[in-house]
């Protein structure tokens, strides 16, 4: 009973160091997130932008096609910066990464075919968008067992269902814009908040 050997040859040290290295990683994969918070706060200014020129601008369609397109430059640029600068990876940050970006391609297509379709004015089109959002957290949720970023999960596909039963522009409108502030913004803002206590935290150590 006292052995510190299991049934399958794996020692109690062995399974406290894999424990400790699957901790190591989740904590490894939250900094990574809280580094690319910016993004976040910048998806949620997009969302911002692309539902303005919806309410306000002409040429409607074409709001989310060209509003997503700088959006995912933009990201590109910023983050091959950050490589380029030597940001570390681990096996749970490129799940996440894999994530995103298989999200971002997906939302791509999407709203372009939407928007030159003439589909892109729509509630039941708007709640796809915030369904394919909220997956991305989810998962990236369940990977980091982080409860913040599984809310959040939450706020996007419990908005997506509400499009489902309010359907007037003005509700579509203000829905969106809760959704993107409280999904992306205050999301991505709280995770920068992290990410600078974290380097804080570093300098104190170092010093």
């Amino acid at each position: 009973m006292t052995s510190p050997r299991q049934d399958n040859g794996t020692t109690r040290d062995d399974l406290v160091q894999r424990l400790e290295l699957m901790e190591t990683m989740i904590a490894e994969g939250r900094k990574s997130t809280a580094r690319f918070g910016w993004i976040f706060v910048m998806w949620g200014i997009i969302y911002f932008v692309a539902m303005g020129w919806v309410v306000l601008l002409p040429f409607k369609q074409w709001a989310w096609p060209v509003c997503v397109s700088i959006g995912i430059l933009v990201g590109i640029v910023r983050v091959r910066h950050n490589r380029v600068d030597g940001v570390g990876k681990n096996q749970r940050s490129r799940s996440i990464e894999a994530v995103w970006q298989a999200m971002c391609i997906a939302i791509i297509l999407y709203v372009i075919a939407a928007g030159v379709s003439g589909h892109g004015n729509q509630s039941a089109y708007y709640a796809a968008v915030f369904f394919f959002v909220g997956l991305a957290h989810g998962i990236s949720a369940r990977i980091l067992r982080w409860r913040a970023q599984g809310l959040v999960a939450f706020i996007w596909w419990g908005c997506g269902a509400a499009l489902f039963f309010f359907k007037t522009q003005n509700e579509v409108v203000a829905i969106f814009l809760a959704a993107a502030f409280f999904g992306m913004i205050l999301f991505g803002l709280y995770v920068m908040r992290l990410e600078r206590k974290r380097a804080a935290a570093l300098v104190q150590h170092h010093a």
